[in-house]
């Protein structure tokens, strides 16, 4: 029994590890993701629900910031306990499975396109650069030979 227990503990805590991992470098991935587009970085990239929405403004729009953070906050389930009154905000069950599944999927798809959209961004940049530097090589040759 005790082996086991130590199984499941090593196991818990590589899993956390994985997620802190990913989620840091989702956050790094946000701030420079928003510094080719905007020019600065963003604190939105640390903060749990603002990087949801920053991924989906950056990818495409506010518009899929916000309905991505929207099929976040509806697949889950919220309570409230004042005193002795508890309020529970959930949809029905099954609905919130389906919304949960539209909402990885709709994350992953929009992670995707954010990284081809990244990588286009520092393609284009970099390829800009190369013209340029070809463009005075060019130019000085000319003023060169034409002396």
């Amino acid at each position: 029994m005790d082996e086991t227990s130590n199984f499941l503990y090593f196991f818990i805590a590589i899993i956390i590890l994985v997620i802190i991992t990913c989620y840091a470098l989702l956050a790094i991935f946000l701030n420079n993701f928003n510094k080719k587009v905007n020019g600065t970085t963003s604190v939105m990239a640390w903060i749990p629900l603002a990087n949801v929405y920053l991924l989906g403004k950056l990818t495409f729009s506010k518009d899929a910031g916000y309905g991505l953070v929207a099929l976040f906050i509806l697949s889950g389930t919220l309570k409230l306990t004042f005193a002795t009154t508890t309020i529970v905000l959930s949809l029905p069950n099954v609905l919130q499975i389906i919304l949960g599944a539209v909402f990885a999927g709709a994350f992953i798809a929009t992670l995707i396109f954010g990284i081809q959209k990244y990588d286009n961004i520092s393609t284009k940049k970099h390829s800009k650069k190369k013209i340029a530097k070809k463009e005075e090589v060019s130019k000085a040759n000319d003023e060169f030979f034409n002396s």
